[in-house]
């Protein structure tokens, strides 16, 4: 949760920052690649609860983070507006595709006698990640470079999607406990 998180977010300000640091876009255009990109990710949010539901868990925040992977390394070899929308869009599509999963797989693997307590702990992780994706950009950025702090970000989003593909079970159809409220 905390590297897929981090990749969530480093796309928030690495977009912004290489569309006119590098590509020199307006504040106009990058407001427009932002909006193309969140546009897709929030078409996706009905057919991610399907694929969720019907299909499975992992066929959502696997590819997801994948995607976002991909995207993100894709940005370095753009070399206009168009081409940063369609890497941007990519992102888009594949965080769209992670929509509720998070929280969703939180809940499945949750203990019943304290599913408060692990989904509270859950979201700090996350959070953390939230937090740390724009300092991790910005440090390497400070060091090395953008561009750097770019292929950074990917890693650490395929480092997430490897690890969630192979060491996170399925939880789509788990048998659940239900814990009935005393009192």
């Amino acid at each position: 949760q905390l590297l897929a998180q981090m990749i969530r977010a480093g796309r928030t300000i690495v977009i912004p920052l290489f569309a006119q640091d590098v590509l020199g876009l307006g504040v106009e255009a990058i407001g427009l690649i932002v909006s193309i990109g969140s546009g897709i990710d929030m078409l996706m949010f009905y057919p991610a609860g399907i694929v969720m539901d019907r299909v499975g868990r992992k066929w959502a925040y696997v590819p997801c983070f994948a995607l976002q992977a991909v995207g993100m390394a894709l940005i370095p070899f753009t070399w206009n507006f168009a081409t940063l929308v369609a890497a941007t869009s990519l992102i888009g599509f594949g965080n769209g595709l992670g929509s509720g999963t998070m929280m969703t797989l939180g809940a499945d693997l949750a203990p019943p006698d304290s599913m408060g307590e692990f989904l509270g702990l859950w979201r700090l992780i996350g959070d953390g990640g939230q937090s740390g994706g724009p300092i991790v950009v910005g440090a390497v950025a400070q060091v090395v470079g953008l561009i750097p702090a770019i292929f950074v970000i990917a890693v650490i989003g395929a480092l997430g999607s490897t690890i969630f593909g192979v060491f996170v079970p399925e939880t789509l159809g788990a048998k659940r406990i239900r814990v009935q409220p005393q009192g």
